[in-house]
C-alpha cells in the first residue's frame, strides 16, 4: 500500500511535467523544423526520426525492467537474498550484437541521406550568394542583373527583415558567406543551418514544396543585436511569378529604389 501512494506521488509530478512537454510538440509554430516545407528539411527530419524512435524503443524497454525488477525482487522482511548471477556469456553476445545490428542497419540509409543532401547543387539551380553582415543579411542573384551588369540586390535592415524570394519547385543554389564575423543563415522548416564565415563560401541546396512565407533567424550570436539579424524566405507558386517580381525588383533598383 506504502508503494502504491508512492507510485502515485511520483505520477502525480510526472504526468503534469509530461503534458507540459508534449504541448511544446506542436507543428503549427513557423519556425517548427518538424513541419517541413521542403525536400531538404523533410530527409532531415526522416534521419532524426530514424534515430529517435528505436532510442525511444530502447529506453522504454529499459524502463520496464528496471521497474519490474525494482518490484519484483525487493527486499522483505523474512526473505532471503535471491539468487546471484555473476555472469552470462549468452546473454552478454546478445546485448553486444543486437546494438551493432541495430547501428549497421541505421548506418546505411542515414549515410546515403547525409550524403546526397551534401552534394553539390546541380547546374541549372538558381544561384543566390548569402552574405551576412552584423546585423542584417543580404541577397543577391548573380543570374539576374540590372542593365548596368549589376546583380539584384536585396539588403534588410534590423527592424526589416529582407526577403529571399525563390520559386516553388525550383533547386535553390545558396552560396553563403559573412563580411565581418561569422554568422548562421538558418530557416528551419526549409533545411538545417550552414555557417556563413568571412573569406569563404559554404554551399548547401533547397528545394520549397509549397509556396508561402517561411521565417529564418541567424542561429550564430553574432553580436548585441544578434536576436534582430531575421530573413524571411518567400516562395511564389510559379517560375513566370517569381520572374515578374524580379523584373520589378531590378527596375526599382535601375531607379535607385532597390
Amino acid at each position: 500500500m506504502r508503494i502504491g501512494k508512492k507510485v502515485a506521488f511520483y505520477l502525480a509530478i510526472l504526468l503534469p511535467i509530461l503534458v507540459l512537454g508534449m504541448a511544446g510538440c506542436g507543428v503549427e509554430a513557423p519556425q517548427n523544423t518538424f513541419s517541413p516545407a521542403g525536400e531538404v528539411a523533410e530527409k532531415q527530419r526522416t534521419i532524426f526520426y530514424m534515430a529517435m524512435w528505436p532510442a525511444v524503443a530502447i529506453l522504454i524497454g529499459v524502463w520496464v525492467v528496471l521497474v519490474v525488477a525494482l518490484i519484483r525482487y525487493r527486499r522483505r522482511p523474512g526473505r532471503p537474498l535471491p539468487k546471484q548471477v555473476h555472469g552470462n556469456p549468452v546473454v552478454e553476445v546478445m546485448w553486444t550484437l543486437a546494438p551493432l545490428a541495430l547501428l549497421l542497419g541505421l548506418a546505411v540509409p542515414m549515410v546515403s541521406t547525409i550524403f546526397h543532401l551534401g552534394r553539390n547543387p546541380k547546374p541549372e539551380a538558381l544561384r543566390v550568394r548569402v552574405i551576412g553582415h552584423q546585423w542584417v543579411w543580404e541577397f543577391q542573384y548573380p543570374t539576374i542583373v540590372d542593365e548596368n551588369g549589376k546583380p539584384l540586390t536585396i539588403l534588410g535592415t534590423p527592424d526589416r527583415p529582407p526577403e529571399l524570394h525563390v520559386p516553388v519547385g525550383r533547386e535553390i543554389a545558396l552560396e553563403i558567406t559573412s563580411a565581418d564575423v561569422i554568422h548562421s543563415f538558418w530557416v528551419p522548416r526549409l533545411g538545417g543551418k550552414m555557417d556563413a564565415i568571412p573569406g569563404k563560401f559554404n554551399h548547401m541546396w533547397l528545394v520549397i514544396n509549397e509556396p508561402g512565407v517561411y521565417p529564418g533567424q541567424c542561429a550564430e550570436f553574432c553580436g548585441l543585436l544578434h536576436a534582430d539579424m531575421r530573413l524571411l524566405v518567400v516562395a511564389h507558386d510559379s517560375e513566370e511569378d517569381f520572374q515578374r517580381w524580379a523584373q520589378e525588383m531590378l527596375a526599382r533598383q535601375s531607379k535607385g529604389g532597390g
